[in-house]
């Protein structure tokens, strides 16, 4: 076992200890402390693999999700076999009886939550699942790219698996979305800093929040007085007023 799932397994054993300790939704009351302690163990497990699977899932279907997105869907998706595998553990542990059909929206949002909060703990509020994809990075990603000593270090930063192929970059808060033409990623990095690293030789910024890079625009185009310009892989981005002599003078026209 490698070392990051077992930092993962601590993180979750963690969280379900604490919430063993705590006994939230009824659960101190109503049910004994050795019952409370493998209530919440058991489930805590359930809903991480859950989230495991869900990863895989959304990361193989849509690879190029935005960060809010992907977390979205990991935890609505991964909260559904948790709901059900609670409603079997509620029903042996609590009620006697199966859980009503009415009370299953409740319990998902409740679910959901602890989903959430979770994966959060798991990613570290990373913007990528790739800490949730171990084996699968390890399998798949290519060995690193030499970069020749003359490209801008920029180019080291970019993830293996997106090769050297440098299209535009996009500013997302605190990131920054590095696109090429095998795909896109988030790392933590400002955009001046960025823009440093690339310098005025490897393309220009064409938005406040938007870096392209020469050589990947394939038009120019105007909708509604706005300019923007699209990219060998059909990617549309915002040119603004600031930087639209700048684009112009590249050569590239409408």
């Amino acid at each position: 076992m490698n070392p990051p799932l077992l930092t993962q397994l601590a993180s979750v054993f963690g969280l379900a200890l604490c919430l063993a300790v705590l006994g939230p939704f009824g659960t101190y009351t109503d049910l004994s402390v050795p019952v409370r302690y493998a209530y919440w163990i058991g489930l805590v497990l359930v809903g991480y693999l859950n989230i495991l699977l869900a990863a895989h899932a959304v990361a193989s279907l849509r690879p190029g999700l935005p960060h809010r997105w992907t977390l979205m869907a990991v935890t609505l998706v991964s909260s559904v076999p948790t709901t059900l595998a609670v409603a079997w553990v509620e029903s042996v542990t609590r009620l006697a009886h199966s859980v009503p059909l009415s009370v299953f929206p409740r319990v998902y949002g409740c679910v959901a939550l602890i989903q959430l909060v979770m994966l959060l703990f798991l990613t570290r509020l990373q913007p990528s699942l790739s800490a949730l994809l171990l084996r699968r990075e390890q399998a798949d990603s290519p060995a690193p790219v030499a970069v020749p000593e003359a490209t801008p270090a920029f180019y080291r930063r970019i993830p293996p698996h997106l090769g050297q192929e440098l299209l535009a970059l996009s500013a997302e808060d605190h990131y920054l979305r590095i696109i090429t033409a095998a795909g896109s990623d988030l790392i933590l990095m400002r955009f001046a800093d960025a823009l440093a690293e690339l310098g005025d030789s490897a393309g220009l910024q064409v938005h406040r929040s938007w870096w392209v890079a020469h050589g990947a625009v394939r038009s120019l185009g105007r909708d509604k007085g706005r300019l923007s310009l699209t990219l060998h892989n059909g990617l549309e981005v915002p040119v603004s007023r600031t930087y639209a002599a700048a684009v112009r003078a590249t050569g590239v026209s409408a």
